[in-house]
């Protein structure tokens, strides 16, 4: 029992086998990003939901039920952890600069989806984006085009 509780505390909660085939680790790190950014003003409703599924079922390439399913996965692990940089660090490693260009304009998406912007969402972009080695100029043209 207590080996269970510690490979719970270390690993976080195993996913569902579906869920698992419906992302790779980079898939679901961008989408625990954001899910994050929809969840630092406290208010995470199932429009923010939809717009973090529709983005990812975009940018991936994937069905509605893979799109569902990766950003199940992305919730739970993204409550699994105490931080960020685990997923940023999978981005850093596995995306390209156009992809993680692209990333920012996602969370931009969903930070901005619920018609406001709160100072941790805006705190949360310019954070990962520093961290992906973009520049701020990269992140105030995500934002504008997040915007357009």
């Amino acid at each position: 029992m207590l080996d269970k509780i510690l490979a719970l505390l270390k690993d976080g909660p195993k996913a569902p086998a579906a869920a698992v085939t419906s992302g790779n680790a980079s898939q679901v790190a961008a989408a625990a990003l954001m899910v994050e950014a929809a969840r630092l003003d406290r208010d995470f409703d199932d429009g923010e939901r939809a717009t973090i599924t529709k983005l990812v079922k975009a940018q991936f390439g994937l069905s509605d039920e893979a799109a569902t399913d990766l950003v199940e996965v992305a919730e739970k692990r993204q409550k699994a952890n105490y931080s960020d940089m685990t997923f940023i660090n999978t981005v850093a490693t596995s995306f390209d600069e156009g992809e993680k260009k692209e990333l920012l304009k996602m969370l931009w998406a969903v930070a901005l989806s619920d018609g406001s912007l709160h100072k941790f969402e805006e705190h949360l972009v310019n954070h990962v984006a520093s961290e992906l080695g973009l520049s701020a100029e990269d992140a105030q043209a995500a934002k504008a085009a997040a915007q357009g």
